[in-house]
């Protein structure tokens, strides 16, 4: 990692963002900072995207249970600008947000670097492209980090920060300070295909389409499998959490070695990380040691995470969110 070449300073209380790209991520973007008391100018080139702003965004707004005063003045601190350099004009962070195409983001981000000072950040939302590759024809590249938001970004608080060869550490440090800052969660991933959040949905979505193509399952089937039993566990704890709290770590390391023996397929094969744990005999909260340390007695535990397990599930009973949603 090298050295940053600027001073890198905390987010400032209020200051000024510009969010390039005032399409439906940029929209979204927009709104979330100026509800978080930025001053934020929306850029965009396309004239009609940014008369429509104010409408596209009441609805966001709407969101964070204000009333009709209070979206009027978070909507107030967002000026829209088509011209980029007076958009960057004051700005300690500018956000791409433009679309998924590299040469439109390189352009984008070789003009940015152009008008901005050495010690304002540059950021993308890329869900998909290398930084390296965007940053290409950026010439201060220290100051160039991911910002990606989950959509719907408003709502989910989690926001990855992706770093390359050329970020410094302290760079990094400060994309979790603005995700604090916007009452987000950060998770810090170094640039790979997918990043950190794509890689781990994808995964599971590809073997979903694969079980589609082949017959296996039903469109309902594979939904209520995953709906009921896969996510409530993982909204609750998260995959490694779950593991510890569900499974000895020896049948995870038996299953997957049978899965393997069974398909040949090297994603099934037991990794390192787990077979070190079994040989050190970490076998999870009935060991008290896992991917988690775990701080009470396995049978405390266990009358916590099925209490915890059985009160969202039947949230999800009386609620029924499927029905809501009126689909067929």
């Amino acid at each position: 990692m090298t050295e940053p070449i600027f001073e890198i300073k905390d987010p400032p209380e209020g200051g000024r963002v510009c969010v390039v790209g005032a399409g439906f991520m940029g929209c979204v973007i927009a709104t979330l900072y100026a509800y978080h008391g930025y001053d934020v100018v929306l850029c965009d080139k396309e004239q009609s995207l940014l008369d429509s702003f104010v409408e596209r965004a009441r609805p966001i707004t709407a969101t964070f249970g204000q009333g009709a005063a209070r979206i009027d003045e978070i909507l107030s601190n967002v000026a829209t600008e088509p011209d980029l350099g007076t958009a960057v004009q004051g700005a300690f962070l500018v956000h791409e947000a433009v679309q998924e195409a590299l040469d439109v983001k390189q352009d984008v981000f070789a003009e940015m670097d152009r008008l901005c000072p050495t010690d304002v950040v540059l950021a993308s939302n890329t869900s998909s492209l290398l930084i390296s590759d965007i940053a290409t024809r950026v010439e201060h590249k220290a100051r160039v980090l991911g910002i990606h938001y989950i959509t719907p970004a408003h709502i989910i608080p989690v926001i990855e920060i992706i770093h390359t060869d050329f970020t410094p550490p302290r760079l990094v440090d400060w994309g979790r300070r603005f995700a604090d800052s916007i009452d987000h969660v950060a998770v810090a991933c170094p640039e790979r295909p997918g990043f950190l959040i794509n890689k781990i949905q994808f995964a599971m979505l590809t073997e979903i389409h694969r079980l589609m193509d082949e017959g296996l399952a039903s469109r309902d089937d594979i939904d209520a499998a995953v709906r009921l039993s896969i996510g409530p566990r993982l909204a609750l704890w998260g995959p490694l959490l779950t593991e510890d709290l569900i499974v000895s770590k020896q049948t995870v390391l038996a299953v997957t070695e049978s899965l393997y023996k069974q398909t040949g397929d090297e994603n099934f094969k037991g990794r390192d990380a787990l077979r070190d744990l079994v040989a050190a005999g970490h076998m999870g909260a009935m060991s008290g040691q896992g991917w988690y340390s775990f701080q009470q007695s396995n049978d405390e535990t266990v009358r916590e995470r099925d209490r915890q397990l059985s009160d969202l599930l039947t949230w999800l009973r009386e609620r029924d969110p499927v029905s809501a949603l009126k689909v067929r």
